[in-house]
C-alpha cells in the first residue's frame, strides 16, 4: 500500500498518556496508540477498513466500466472508472490509458502518466510494467534507463513476468551479473522461453537421493569454499585451456544447493549452444560437491 503523510499529536486524559496519528491527505481518519508506532498502525488500520467498505460499496462498478468500454460507450466508461479509481489501481490503469488515447476524455500524455504514477504507487504491477516501458523507450517522457529498471525491477518483484525478463537483461547489460541471474532464472522458471534462453538448468538432483553427508554437515561459508576451490583448480583451467573462462555469481546453500555461474571469454555462449560444458560441470559439482546440486549457467 502507498504510505501516506501522517500528522502526530500527544495527549493526556484521565484515562493516562497516549498518542494520535492524523493523515494530512484524510483528515477523519485517525490512529490512536499508546507510542507513535501503534497510532501509526491504527491509522492505517482505520484506512484499509475505509477502503474495503468503499470498495464494497462499489462492488460492480468496474465491471459496468469495462462492459460500457467494450462496446464504445467511452464516456460512459470514463465516468465509471473515474467513480471507482480511488480505491481501485486497475480503474486508474485504465484511465491512463483512456487519456493516452482520448477516449471518452481529452487526449493527455500528463494526464495518463499522473493516473499511471498513481496506480504504480498502489503497487499494480501493468501500470509499474507500462511506465518502464515508457522511460525505456522515452514514449511521452524523457528516455531514462535508471528509472526504466527501477519500474521494471517493481514489477518484476510483484510477479510480472516480462518485466522479470527485462530487468534480467538490463542488469546483465549494466554488469550487475547477480541481480540479473536472480531476474532471468525467476523467468524462466515462469516459463519465459526468452529467459530460458539466456538461462541454462542443469540437475540431477530430482534422479538421486545421494546426499554428501561430509559437505552438508559443513557450514555455508565452508561449503562455499569447496565450491570456490573447485571451480580454481579444476573447471577454470580447463575451460581456459580453451580461451573461456568462468565466474561464481552465486551460492545458495540448503538441501539442494544452487550454483550460479556465469561463462567469459569464449566460453560466453556455452549456454546458447551444446550442452556439452554444462554437463561436465555438473559432472564435477556431483562429484566432488554432491549429487543433489543444480548449476545456473548464464
Amino acid at each position: 500500500m502507498r504510505h501516506y503523510e501522517l500528522d502526530y499529536y500527544g495527549f493526556s486524559n484521565e484515562d493516562g498518556d497516549g498518542c494520535m496519528a492524523v493523515f494530512v491527505d484524510f483528515p477523519d481518519i485517525k490512529g490512536i496508540g499508546d507510542t507513535y508506532e501503534e497510532a501509526q498502525r491504527d491509522a492505517y488500520e482505520q484506512l484499509n477498513e475505509q477502503r474495503k467498505k468503499k470498495e464494497k460499496d462499489m462492488t460492480g462498478t468496474f465491471e459496468k466500466a469495462v462492459e460500457a468500454f467494450e462496446t464504445n460507450r467511452f464516456d460512459e466508461a470514463y465516468g465509471l472508472f473515474a467513480q471507482d479509481a480511488d480505491a481501485n489501481p486497475k480503474a486508474m490503469l485504465n484511465l491512463a490509458m483512456m487519456h493516452m488515447k482520448g477516449k471518452g476524455c481529452e487526449q493527455s500524455e500528463e494526464t495518463a502518466m499522473q493516473w499511471l504514477k498513481r496506480a504504480a504507487d498502489e503497487g499494480d504491477i501493468q501500470a509499474l510494467n507500462s511506465l518502464a516501458i515508457f522511460y525505456e523507450k522515452g514514449m511521452h517522457v524523457k528516455a531514462d534507463a535508471e528509472k526504466a529498471l527501477e519500474y521494471y525491477a517493481k514489477a518484476a518483484d510483484g510477479g510480472h513476468v516480462d518485466a522479470q525478463l527485462k530487468a534480467g537483461m538490463l542488469y546483465r547489460q549494466s554488469g550487475k551479473t547477480a541481480e540479473a541471474m536472480r531476474y532471468l532464472i525467476t523467468a524462466a522458471h515462469n516459463n519465459n522461453a526468452q529467459a530460458q534462453g539466456l538461462i541454462t538448468y542443469v540437475s540431477n538432483a530430482s534422479l538421486t537421493s545421494e546426499r554428501n553427508a561430509p559437505f552438508h554437515s559443513l557450514d555455508a561459508e565452508r561449503q562455499l569454499a569447496l565450491v570456490v576451490n573447485l571451480i580454481e583448480t579444476k573447471i577454470r583451467p580447463m575451460l581456459e585451456a580453451d580461451s573461456g573462462g568462468i565466474e561464481l555469481v552465486n551460492y545458495v546453500p540448503g538441501e539442494t544447493p544452487q550454483i550460479w555461474l556465469n561463462y567469459l571469454g569464449a566460453c560466453s555462449g556455452c549456454h546458447l549452444g551444446s550442452t556439452s560444458t554444462a554437463d561436465m560441470l555438473l559432472d564435477q559439482f556431483e562429484t566432488l560437491i554432491d549429487k543433489n546440486v543444480v548449476l545456473y549457467l548464464m
